[in-house]
């Protein structure tokens, strides 16, 4: 079939099929595992792992898929796929412009919450509002935390005013990142059980920071230059 043959019968029901295809394809690759992921399913209700891809299209395709801007081309394609491990279902497909950012989508797909679902994502979906959102619905989550975010334990020994009133400032103190990282040697891991992250909301969680060995390190720095 020629190039313009198969552009002609890529219609509609014809993208369907192909997701289909798709979804039967990883459906059947995530089940011959499923004995390996039995164990979660007494804990967990859905574990739900959400990531996007991206990729460019020609050109003249950018009046309807708009590209990011970081790279020579100004049509981008984003797809967004979340899936349940436990299940092999799919939750959620979409396909939009490549600008479109991951944290607004990880945010709408919230709708769908339940209570002893587990969210798996990358950072580019961090929110924590979202993050605050799954907690209160009795839901879990395993994410990186953005460099900026701030780490805080409870403050056995709060300050109290006079009518004996405690104040909320002296609720929490702040955890110095870096010094903790400090204390660790590389390729060691330490476990804040009772932590709390965030600036004004203080959400409980647990935080496990590692540091990098040297080869890994150096890999994360070959990386981040080829980026550059």
């Amino acid at each position: 079939m020629s190039p313009k043959g198969l552009n002609q019968r890529f219609n509609g029901s014809a993208v369907q099929f192909l997701q289909q295809v798709l979804a039967n394809l990883l459906t059947l690759r995530i089940h011959s595992t499923q004995e390996i992921l039995h164990p979660y399913s007494t804990t967990f209700k859905r574990i739900r792992i959400l990531d996007s891809t991206t990729f460019q299209p020609p050109d003249q395709f950018a009046s309807h898929y708009q590209g990011s801007g970081g790279s020579s081309h100004t049509a981008g394609v984003k797809i967004q796929l979340e899936y349940d491990l436990l299940s092999g279902k799919f939750l959620h497909v979409y396909v939009g412009e490549g600008r479109e950012n991951d944290k607004t989508f990880g945010s709408t797909s919230l709708l769908t919450i339940q209570p002893k679902d587990l969210y798996i994502r990358d950072l580019g979906y961090f929110d924590l509002h979202d993050l605050q959102k799954m907690n209160d619905e009795g839901a879990y989550y395993v994410s990186r935390l953005k460099l900026n975010s701030r780490i805080y334990r409870k403050n056995d020994e709060p300050e109290f005013f006079r009518n004996g009133t405690v104040k909320k400032g002296t609720l929490f103190i702040q955890l110095d990142t870096e010094e903790l990282m400090n204390q660790l040697q590389p390729g060691q891991t330490l476990e804040i059980s009772e932590a709390y992250i965030g600036l004004y909301q203080k959400l409980p969680a647990r935080v496990i920071s590692h540091r990098l060995t040297e080869v890994q390190t150096e890999k994360r720095l070959k990386e981040q230059a080829k980026k550059e």
